[in-house]
């Protein structure tokens, strides 16, 4: 049986990573419009109280994409549990596409095997269309799934939300990988609304999303002029707010030169 810091732990790290990827919506893009690079810290934030933060990392590569993210426990849940979380998504580009092919999720300092790996080769076939085959593991079980469609992990969805978070698309569902299978979602795009970001004002996009079999809403607010960063995600389930990220500063290389911004003051509509 887990401990109680270590099931608080775990717990705010499944928000973490779900708040910061379930919103982001896995339209296949143009691999023309691949997302800006930038490096971004979050902190989640239970009652008020700040109990793990992230660094995600996106960078081009030579065959498409690669993101990481780095979580660790911060406040109280630091002095309890020295867990870390680690972890990789690259995708390729293929025919105009952008695809996951790997998925590298390492949880150490943890009594229980919580790894998940796997790869992905992708086909196409006139007659078929796309077509792939995920190999790896899940917690210690083998995942050997074959897929007809793009899919996306956690950290990896977050791609295609940052090309397409400006579409005014009618509510639609999509499927992702997660907790070993596939799960279905509904997302809407919500409109235009102001938010302050350290003192400043921005236009934000709030998208609105709900798994189909759970009684839960969340909400992101995604920012174009900050190259549709997610500045805040909030949790609610059953009409209360259960968690909230919120964005602590993110770095942009802009025209040969490292632009940082801050948002520790607020994060506020």
């Amino acid at each position: 049986m887990e401990s109680g810091s270590a099931y608080l732990f775990r717990t705010v790290i499944i928000n973490l990573l779900f708040l910061l990827a379930i919103l982001m919506t896995p339209v296949v893009s143009p691999a023309k419009e691949l997302p800006h690079e930038f490096s971004a810290n979050y902190a989640l934030e239970m009652y008020g109280t700040v109990l793990a933060r992230a660094t995600y990392t996106l960078e081009h590569t030579e065959k498409g994409l690669s993101m990481t993210q780095s979580t660790r426990p911060a406040g109280l849940v630091a002095l309890l549990r020295d867990d870390k979380i680690d972890v990789r998504s690259d995708m390729v580009v293929n025919n105009g596409q952008v695809l996951l092919v790997n998925y590298d999720y390492t949880h150490s300092g943890d009594e229980k095997d919580r790894d998940v790996r796997f790869k992905i080769n992708w086909q196409t076939n006139r007659k078929q269309g796309l077509s792939g085959k995920a190999v790896g593991i899940h917690e210690g079980q083998k995942v050997d799934i074959d897929i007809d469609q793009p899919v996306w992990d956690p950290l990896s969805i977050q791609v295609p939300i940052m090309i397409d978070a400006d579409r005014n698309l009618p509510p639609h569902e999509h499927g992702m990988f997660l907790n070993g299978e596939f799960k279905h979602y509904v997302f809407e795009n919500h409109g235009d609304v102001a938010i302050s970001l350290h003192g400043k004002e921005y236009v934000a996009l709030k998208i609105a999303g709900r798994e189909t079999k759970r009684d839960r809403a969340m909400y992101a607010w995604i920012v174009p002029e900050l190259h549709y960063i997610p500045v805040k995600i909030e949790q609610w389930k059953d009409g209360n707010l259960k968690s909230t990220v919120k964005l602590e500063s993110v770095t942009f290389d802009e025209n040969g030169k490292t632009l940082t911004i801050n948002a520790t003051d607020n994060v506020d509509e």
